[in-house]
């Protein structure tokens, strides 16, 4: 037991300790932010959700606004496609049934149903992903990834809990996320 929690130190520990970063934070904040707000601005577009249901989501992320033309049009494109396929397969339903479920008012948390969580947990993973590929790496330590790890997760939740659409009001987070 001693040699393997010994082997699990020697891989992973130098990721553990805080210590200067060799990431530019900001740079690898807007990668992993522009991916949150490039779906949002695709979704306000198609009339899923209202502008103030994108600016409440998008706040988690401050302190830095991120444009979703932060991304390259390839990228953007691949962002939003991805996101609705997954928000699909995890809540068994074809892309056009989850966008017309929210049309009619839905959130993807009642979409989702018993999935909810493993659907949030989901995207919440597949949008953190550049971050903790930047902690693996040695880029960023894992002190300083909570932040935005955090702010991908808050952004996350909100999303799950605003109704589709177009015109509506912003569901705030009981929690306070």
């Amino acid at each position: 037991m001693a040699a393997l929690v010994s082997m699990v130190l020697a891989l992973f520990g130098s990721a553990l300790v805080a210590g200067p970063a060799q990431a530019d934070d900001d740079k690898l904040r807007e990668r992993a932010h522009a991916r949150v707000a490039a779906i949002l601005s695709e979704a306000v577009e198609a009339g899923i959700f209202s502008e103030s249901q994108e600016n409440y989501v998008t706040s988690a992320l401050l302190p830095v606004w991120v444009d979703p033309k932060d991304l390259s049009k390839r990228a953007e494109r691949k962002t939003v496609k991805a996101f609705w396929n997954f928000v699909g397969e995890s809540s068994g339903l074809s892309e056009d049934e989850v966008l017309d479920r929210l049309s009619r008012g839905q959130t993807l948390t009642r979409i989702a149903g018993d999935g909810a969580d493993d659907l949030r947990d989901g995207l919440y993973n597949w949008l953190a992903r550049p971050v903790a590929a930047a902690v693996f790496d040695g880029d960023l330590t894992y002190s300083e990834s909570i932040e935005l790890r955090d702010d991908i997760q808050r952004a996350v939740y909100r999303l799950m809990i605003q109704s589709g659409g177009g015109d509506r009001p912003v569901t705030p987070s009981p929690r306070r996320r």
